[in-house]
């Protein structure tokens, strides 16, 4: 292959296939002749190709094989999408010994290298490059440069610069350009007079003037000067007259003094008097009851809606029969608005009768009620609602429509007074006929597996027969069939009925259509990035089927790398006909580098900081590297260089290498611990699956209390090498990961620690966690959490005989390596570490108190419910058990601790904030009766 990248301007070729350049075709010809033998291969162009290597794979052209008008179009179309080149062209030149060689001109596109915005700004410079839409690395489209300067015109405006100038430069050198938009703001317009006009009622001008943002002579925003009419209408309805509007103001610009004129139209509308009669109106204003006093405003419908809420809110409470009546009368600009509510008497639902139901039972319609007797978890449960019953009886009237009684009817309801402040609520039915299927013909289905399908259709042969399922299984097919490439697959049925119309033959038919495939792959807007990091997140391979499902999959990986503030992903327009597309990726890279920091407190590490520094794309390959130095009140400190690549060689294996120093000398612990090495670890993502393996190097340095050590490392406060080999397991079932109210998640995680490196330690550790969430609805949530854990020795250390404590089953196992527990994530009602078992897992000391040594064995249960306040306000009441023993052998139930307690959380945007106190329901003599705990996260 002769590959010439360069070339005079001008050049002139003599001899063109086809009598000149080949465009590509639209359609496909029914027979394709054999084209002369391809025998060279030139691209020239006048200017260098940025990333050649790119383009060479996109010539499908081919040295050795018969120049073709598949060939060729593909060629053109495949370089065209790159945007590498204004214009591309293919000739063909005869040479002498046969053959032709296939020259590929291109005609050079102007790239954009930089946009700079110059002059007088007035306004972030950030701001401004947001508004202009010709993007750097783009080609040059001079419609975007021009639409530029009309943008920064508007924005101006937008910002109070009426004055405003900007002017395009556009500096072309060979195939880059440098557009340089000057601007010159001027001097910003400020608030002239404020008018308010219109039915004000009893406010004056200046009263209505305090409410908003915008005042005279203060700097003028379009923006904020719109949301004062919302502002003031807020405030307007906030003084009880609901029906008060304020239109959108009116700005008029006088350049003679460089001020803006606001106008605001203003009708007030009558003063609402609330008259509450038989309930506290507070109350029903807390509980949101009364929505025509909120920012909705008044109006008829909202009074209604108010109704309703409050007869559902008293039913909730067992007054079935409440009765609300309003009444309204406006007199001298005062609405005068009365609720009287009579709750009458409270009733318990204690019966729910089924009447005339055959062919499905009482149980499996019970199941989609909601409606029910009383229970410990439902709210509701045991109250009649008649909103509820509504809802209850339409979805009867749906499942009996879905089982293939279409002319089921259900209710209406009956409730009867059972004379003891209960109530029997009796539901009649009549199923009336059923639709059935008898059989389920397909044709056409040649590319999907027919058993497959028939198992996740909806519809069975002498199953019920319903048009939503008919229409459902439909979709399911061309579903399947646009996930496997088949974008333009029909699919129809045909029905053929009996002649009473309840049984149905159906015929499902296909046109397949033809298979999409990826053909290639065009990256654009990557300046940093390399395109190889681009193409193998991708995962996509020529000829590979291609969805739109899978198209949403690749910009969601990208998006992942963290590298890309933009990302579109989506198919080049194909011939009539054409099979192969191609997938065009346009990225915007973001800003790699970052820094954070932060300070906060919590009750067991007191004041704390944090200084972090990233850099999310080291060398365009979509490696980061990341610092970070935490700093703490209580010592707890930490220092870690942490390099990521998302992925091994080709392989979808992240693999991260750190570097970590960290001290541990918290308040209260009768040992101080501090760590360095290095660990590595491979991890490979599964969906909601997560496995990993570490290997992990360290130095620990101890200096722990002569009466908690158990062998002589730590007597003698002598540093120890540690070398293990950490695999896990977490499997994420949770709606969300940062506050989770429904789900589950499993982790598992192995420590081996084996000799190497000079490392004397050997040890097996186990540790398990499952995790689970019941949403409970408005009432809440429930989670609970069961944690398990185990260390296995597989070494002696050495300690002395006499030692009361080397008897102990964890004296093989440096006590920087053992179980703790106690604390606001473990067990609340003891403090950080307490946990554990007299002359076990506690020491006792002289003074009478003990000292925590941890242990080989962990058990720990928790249960807490979460439930709303107010707003991101909520509450926790929680339950904690558990313990730590000597050895994971030793477990026993009968040794656990007990606590409960409450709490409150707030739900901030990095997660929420707790704060509460636990109670030892077994409180042993010298202990204290309560913990205090503040930390932001959730304990599980």
């Amino acid at each position: 292959m002769r590959l010439c990248r360069a070339a005079a301007r001008g050049l002139a070729l003599a001899l063109a296939l086809a009598a000149g350049p080949l465009a590509a075709q639209l359609e496909e010809p029914a027979t394709e002749p054999a084209g002369p033998e391809v025998v060279a291969i030139e691209i020239r162009s006048d200017t260098s190709l940025d990333r050649f290597e790119d383009l060479e794979s996109l010539i499908v052209v081919e040295v050795g094989k018969p120049l073709t008008d598949e060939a060729i179009r593909r060629t053109l179309r495949n370089l065209q999408a790159t945007g590498a080149a204004a214009e591309i062209e293919l000739y063909t030149q005869e040479e002498p010994g046969g053959g032709v060689v296939a020259v590929i001109v291109f005609r050079p596109v102007v790239q954009v290298e930089a946009i700079r915005i110059e002059g007088n700004l007035g306004l972030r410079s950030e701001l401004l490059r947001g508004a202009v839409p010709q993007g750097e690395a783009e080609p040059l489209v001079e419609d975007r440069v021009v639409q530029g300067v009309f943008n920064l015109l508007d924005l101006y405006e937008e910002r109070g610069y009426f004055q405003a100038t900007a002017r395009v430069n556009v500096e072309i050198d060979a195939e880059r350009a440098v557009v340089t938009y000057t601007v010159d703001s001027g001097p910003r317009a400020t608030v002239g007079p404020i008018v308010f006009e219109g039915n004000l009622g009893p406010f004056s001008p200046a009263t209505l003037l305090r409410q908003i943002r915008t005042q005279p002579n203060s700097a003028y925003r379009a923006q904020v000067a719109r949301f004062d009419a919302e502002r003031l209408q807020d405030w307007l309805i906030r003084q009880r007259h609901g029906a008060a509007e304020v239109e959108r103001p009116r700005m008029e610009y006088e350049p003679a003094t460089n001020t803006i004129r606001i106008t605001f139209h203003v009708e007030v509308g009558p003063k609402i008097v609330l008259q509450v009669i038989g309930a506290d109106e507070k109350t029903l204003r807390r509980k949101g009851l009364l929505p025509f006093l909120g920012e909705a405003g008044y109006d008829e419908a909202l009074v209604v809606q108010a109704v309703n809420r409050i007869k559902t809110y008293y039913q909730e409470q067992g007054y079935y029969r409440v009765r609300i009546d309003t009444e309204e009368q406006t007199v001298d600009g005062v609405l005068n608005l009365v609720f009287r509510i009579d709750p009458g008497a409270e009733y318990t639902l204690e019966e729910i009768d089924l009447v005339a139901n055959r062919e499905i039972s009482d149980e499996e319609l019970a199941a989609r009620m909601t409606t029910s007797r009383r229970s410990l978890l439902r709210r509701g449960s045991g109250r009649l609602v008649q909103e509820v019953l509504d809802d209850d009886i339409e979805n009867l009237r749906r499942y009996y429509a879905l089982q293939g009684y279409p002319r089921a009817e259900v209710g209406p309801p009956v409730i009867e007074e059972t004379g003891t402040g209960g109530l029997r609520l009796l539901i009649p039915i009549q199923e009336g006929p059923r639709l059935r299927v008898v059989n389920l013909f397909f044709e056409g289905i040649e590319k999907l597996d027919l058993s497959d399908l028939r198992e996740r259709l909806p519809l069975r042969e002498g199953g019920p027969f319903h048009p939503a399922l008919l229409d459902n299984a439909l979709n399911t097919i061309r579903l399947t069939y646009a996930g496997e490439g088949y974008a333009e697959a029909q699919v129809s049925a045909r029905e053929d009925w009996n002649p009473e119309h309840t049984l149905v033959d159906l015929t499902i038919q296909v046109l397949e259509g033809p298979l999409r495939v990826v053909d290639r792959i065009i990256v654009r807007g990557n300046r940093r990035t390399e395109s190889d990091v681009i193409r193998r997140t991708l995962g996509l391979r020529t000829g590979e089927p291609i969805s739109d499902t899978r198209l949403l999959e690749i910009e969601r990986n990208l998006y992942r790398l963290g590298i890309f503030s933009d990302v579109e992903v989506e198919l080049a327009r194909g011939g009539l006909g054409a099979a192969e597309r191609d997938v065009l990726v346009r990225v915007q890279e973001g800003r790699p580098r970052s820094l954070t920091y932060g300070v906060g407190w919590d009750s067991e590490d007191g004041l704390r900081g944090l200084v972090g520094y990233s850099h999310n794309n080291v060398a365009g390959k979509a490696y980061s590297l990341r610092t970070d130095l935490r700093l703490s009140q209580g010592n707890n400190n930490r220092f870690r260089l942490i390099f990521n690549q998302p992925y091994l060689a080709e392989h979808s294996v992240a693999l991260t290498e750190t570097v970590f120093y960290e001290e541990v000398a918290e308040r209260d612990r009768d040992f101080e611990v501090t760590r360095y090495g290095a660990r590595v670890e491979a991890v490979r993502a599964f969906e909601s699956r997560r496995v990993s393996l570490g290997l992990d190097y360290r130095t620990v340095e101890l200096t722990v209390d002569p009466g908690v050590a158990s062998n002589d490392i730590e007597r003698e406060d002598q540093p120890y090498q540690l070398t293990s080999l950490v695999p896990s397991f977490f499997w994420d079932r949770r709606n969300d990961p940062l506050i989770p109210v429904r789900g589950w998640s499993s982790l598992v995680q192995l420590q081996y620690a084996f000799p190497a490196l000079s490392t004397e330690v050997k040890f097996l550790k186990l540790f398990a966690q499952q995790t689970q969430y019941l949403d409970l609805g408005p009432p809440g949530v429930l989670a609970a959490s069961l944690r398990f854990g185990g260390i296995e020795p597989y070494s002696t250390l050495s300690t002395d005989p006499e030692d009361p404590l080397a008897g102990l089953p964890s004296r093989n196992v440096p006590i920087a390596e053992r179980f703790f527990a106690g604390g606001d994530a473990t067990h609340r009602a003891f403090g950080r570490d307490e946990l554990g078992i007299p002359g076990e897992t506690l020491i006792e000391r002289p003074d009478g108190g003990f000292s925590t040594a941890g242990g080989n064995g962990l058990f720990l249960f928790n249960l807490e419910y979460r439930f709303p306040i107010a707003g991101a306000f909520g509450g926790t009441l929680f339950y904690d058990t558990g313990n730590v023993w000597a050895d994971w052998r030793s477990i026993d139930l009968s040794e656990l601790r007990n606590g409960a307690g409450l709490g409150v959380r707030y739900l901030s945007p990095i997660g929420p904030i707790r704060a509460g106190i636990g109670w030892k329901l077994d409180r042993e003599q010298g202990e204290p009766a309560y913990e205090w705990f503040f930390n932001i996260g959730n304990p599980f």
